[in-house]
């Protein structure tokens, strides 16, 4: 995998934790779990986690985030997990919800 595509998911984690923690939420485990993955080589693996965690936890996800991420996945072996997002958790660009 690029080294440029484990950097832009790194960032989209660390907003994405930043985001839970204006929340109060709890420190979220899939997160680093997300991170690991990526340090593995499983960069596909991590967008399914990835995903399924912002789900789950309903995190908002800025648009280009996400569009970052379908990129990636689409590189990698298609969007599938991808598309499962639930497009309300989808913000603005400007918004740090």
């Amino acid at each position: 995998m690029d080294p440029s595509h484990d950097a832009d998911i790194h960032r989209i984690v660390d907003s994405l934790t930043r985001r839970a923690a204006a929340r109060g939420l709890p420190h979220l485990n899939f997160l680093g779990s997300v991170r690991e993955l990526v340090g593995t080589g499983e960069p596909d693996t991590a967008i399914d986690w990835l995903i399924n965690g912002v789900n789950a936890f309903r995190l908002p996800m800025r648009h280009a985030e996400y569009a970052r991420l379908l990129a990636i996945a689409e590189l990698l072996d298609g969007p599938d997990s991808v598309t499962d997002i639930d497009p309300d958790l989808l913000i603005e660009d400007t918004d740090d919800a």
